[in-house]
């Protein structure tokens, strides 16, 4: 599995762009999206990687938002059309939900799966999930603190109010 974001300057909102140093590639296992408050690391998981994953049938793509209000209400109603019908009640039954449908997929046809998550409160519970069952993943996340001490940074330095910087430094 690789998913490759090129280096150079993206533009992610009008009056705001990441810098990318070099190439930043998204292999198996962790990447932590690292740096403080506004810098970017939200809008680099919604605008710039999972805009290439939903486009791309090679990978199964799963994306917690670090604010799951809306997410959980599309949850409860496509959980309430599936068979079997499945009640979600809050932000726990909705990672369920979503992580038992990307099992189900996955069982169906195996592909690498890539997963976004924005500061998750679930975090722990979703990486075991994929440990224990699905072999070939890559849990892509943003946290201030640090959730998984194996996993690959990349850092994100506010340059000015309108470009932060980018940079996968040696691990």
């Amino acid at each position: 599995m690789k998913m490759i974001i090129e280096a150079g300057i993206h533009q992610i909102w009008p009056g705001f762009d990441l810098q990318i140093a070099s190439e930043l590639h998204f292999t198996s296992g962790l990447t932590h999206l690292q740096g403080p408050n506004g810098v970017g690391k939200s809008s680099f998981l919604t605008q710039l990687l999972l805009p290439r994953l939903v486009k791309n049938p090679a990978y199964y793509c799963l994306y917690f938002e670090q604010q799951m209000q809306l997410q959980i209400t599309a949850v409860k109603a496509y959980a309430a059309l599936m068979k079997p019908r499945v009640q979600v009640e809050g932000e726990a039954d909705a990672v369920d939900f979503l992580l038992q449908d990307l099992l189900r997929s996955y069982e169906a046809e195996p592909r690498p799966s890539l997963v976004l998550m924005d500061e998750s409160l679930h975090a722990e519970r979703i990486k075991a999930f994929l440990d224990e069952n699905i072999p070939d993943y890559s849990l892509v996340f943003s946290s201030h603190g640090e959730l998984f001490p194996s996993a690959r940074s990349i850092v994100f330095k506010p340059l000015s109010s309108s470009r932060s910087l980018v940079d996968a430094p040696a691990n």
